[in-house]
Parts: structure tokens; C-alpha cells; sequence
């Protein structure tokens, strides 16, 4: 009995939410259509400058013949590097070379620096509203960093992989991707709010969902009656 009950009510609401579709419809239009035109007027693109070093744990030459103790070791002080690339020493010394006027916090919010899945190798990225503010930052970053993390840290040394190139179109926003949550965030608003007015409406609507809720026959139905009107 309490599965019959399920599906009756999963029905009625499926009923509901395909009587007002074209509400629907209209709502998640809407809210995707914000969400493009947010994207492209209201939020500035950011280019990324993406550079690539490689931390060893020791002073030595980097050969061929690396232990995986070493890289176990190397990958723990890439983690650290990681953290002290934001220090502020090193971005106060990034800003003045670089030539760039943002305060401390936000030349550092520009920066992110992880290592490469466990690995020895640290990615470095820059973001910036201008492409090449991203790699003249990231370049000067490259220059100040790694004597800066080595006189702190003894026994480490790091040598640069890739340098950093130019980006042709900007990383974010991803139009695309905001466009789809907006038209995601449209239905299930919208659905949800028919599906709440929907539970919460007690009337009766014909004669099976009275028959239903007091499980007792319908002696008579009230029919509609057209009248025509001259």
C-alpha cells in the first residue's frame, strides 16, 4: 500500500511540474542568460602564466640515477618551497623588480605554487587581467625565488623546467561552464518551487484522490456546466 501511495504522489508531482513546463522553461532560460552576459560584462578575464621547477633535496648535480628515497625527500621540500613561495619577502622582492603596484596581499593572491602529484617538480602559476603583467610577474618570480628558499633552506637546490609563455585567451571565466550552472540553478529553483506548491496545496481535485484519502465510494460528481452566453 505505502509503495501504490508513492507512486501516486511521484506522479502528481511529475503532473505538476509538466502543467507549468513552459514556467520552467522560461525561468532556466532566464537564469542562463544572466549568467552569460554576467560572465562576459561583469567578470574581469584572468590570464595564466603556468612555470615548472625542479626542487632536489641536495646540492648535488641532477643526474640520471635519482633513489626514490631522493624523490621522496625532493617532493616533501617541493611542498615546502610551495609554502614559502608566498612569503613576503619574496613577493615584496617580485613586486619591486617586477615593476607592479599591487599591495602585498593581492600580488600574492596571484600566486599559487603546488607540486606536481608527489613528485619533485613544483607548478608555479600567475594569474593576471593582463597576459603579459602574467609572465613578466612569473619570470620575475623565477629570478627571486629559488636563491631566496635555498639560503633558507640548507641542502636544497632548485633548477627551472619550463619558463613560462604568453597566454593567448584567458584562462577564466569559463563562460561555458557558468552558462550550464546558471540554466542548472534556474530548474531546480523553479522546480522546486512548483514541487513545495505542490505539497503544500491541500484541495481536492477529482473524485480518485477523494476516494483515496477516506478509502470510501463516490456516491455523486457536480459536473461542469458551460453556459453559453449570448
Amino acid at each position: 500500500m505505502e509503495e501504490q501511495e508513492i507512486e501516486i504522489d511521484l506522479k502528481q508531482l511529475l503532473d505538476a511540474l509538466l502543467s507549468r513546463i513552459w514556467l520552467i522553461v522560461i525561468v532556466t532560460a532566464m537564469f542562463g542568460v544572466f549568467a552569460y552576459f554576467y560572465s562576459i560584462l561583469a567578470i574581469t578575464p584572468l590570464y595564466r602564466a603556468d612555470s615548472t621547477i625542479y626542487v632536489n633535496s641536495s646540492q648535488n648535480i641532477i643526474s640520471n640515477n635519482i633513489e626514490t628515497n631522493e624523490i621522496s625527500a625532493s617532493s616533501m621540500m617541493a611542498t615546502v618551497f610551495a609554502e614559502m613561495l608566498k612569503s613576503n619577502a619574496i613577493i615584496e622582492e617580485v613586486r619591486d623588480k617586477a615593476g607592479v603596484s599591487y599591495e602585498l596581499d593581492t600580488l600574492r593572491s596571484m600566486i599559487s605554487a603546488s607540486p606536481v602529484e608527489e613528485t619533485p617538480l613544483m607548478r608555479i602559476t600567475v594569474m593576471s587581467p593582463n597576459p603579459k603583467e602574467a609572465v613578466l610577474i612569473s619570470n620575475v618570480l623565477l629570478e627571486v625565488a629559488p636563491d631566496k628558499m635555498t639560503n633558507i633552506v640548507d641542502g636544497g637546490s632548485v633548477k627551472i623546467v619550463d619558463r613560462p609563455l604568453e597566454p593567448t585567451a584567458p584562462s577564466s571565466p569559463n563562460i561555458l561552464k557558468n552558462t550550464f550552472l546558471g540554466l542548472v540553478l534556474g530548474f531546480v529553483l523553479v522546480a522546486g518551487i512548483v514541487v513545495l506548491m505542490e505539497l503544500l496545496d491541500t484541495r481536492v481535485k477529482d473524485e480518485e484522490q477523494l476516494r483515496e484519502m477516506f478509502d470510501l465510494p463516490v456516491l455523486a460528481v457536480i459536473p461542469e456546466i458551460e453556459t453559453i452566453q449570448e
